[in-house]
């Protein structure tokens, strides 16, 4: 045995097949430990919400962010509009339309944002009043969890209700 162990091809394969007995070892432990699968989901500990569905048109959260951005953009437009006409070279035009652009960007970011803090907020008040562990998205889990989107849903139109 030892024999063997002087040559580096020899010492190379059996340093790899101790790395993959460890790393089969330490997956199948894993795999043992992991929350119950979908057919007990009444027991596992991971929410899912279908991103899909929060952003539809029954989400009030959502209305309302539409309708703000909607104003915002519509206010922006006239105010635009209205110094562009008294603009006088080309170049000062596109300057205050490209400066329009932006700031509907920026606006469009500050209300997804506020809509997300709003949905996390939600969904973490519904998965501490579940007793889960973890909230993910539908898209990014394989099988399993307890699907949580309508009881975020309904969180949402209560808060939006005070």
């Amino acid at each position: 045995m030892m024999r063997m162990m002087n040559n580096k091809a020899n010492v190379k394969i059996f340093s790899i097949v101790i790395a993959a007995i460890f790393i089969i070892g330490i997956g199948a432990l894993a795999y043992t430990q992991m929350a119950t699968p979908s057919g007990n989901s009444g027991n596992s500990t991971i929410g899912v919400i279908d991103t899909s569905r929060m952003m539809s048109q029954d989400n009030p959260i959502y209305i309302s962010a539409a309708q703000e951005y909607m104003s915002y953009q519509s206010q922006l437009q006239q105010e635009t509009q209205a110094k562009i006409d008294a603009a006088q070279d080309d170049a000062t035009k596109q300057k205050l339309a490209e400066e329009a652009r932006q700031n509907l960007a920026k606006k469009d970011q500050e209300i997804a944002k506020s809509v997300q803090d709003k949905a996390m907020e939600a969904a973490k008040a519904v998965g501490d009043a579940k007793g889960l562990s973890v909230v993910m998205t539908k898209d990014t889990v394989l099988y399993g969890g307890v699907d949580i989107t309508d009881q975020v849903l309904k969180k949402l139109a209560n808060d939006a209700k005070k």
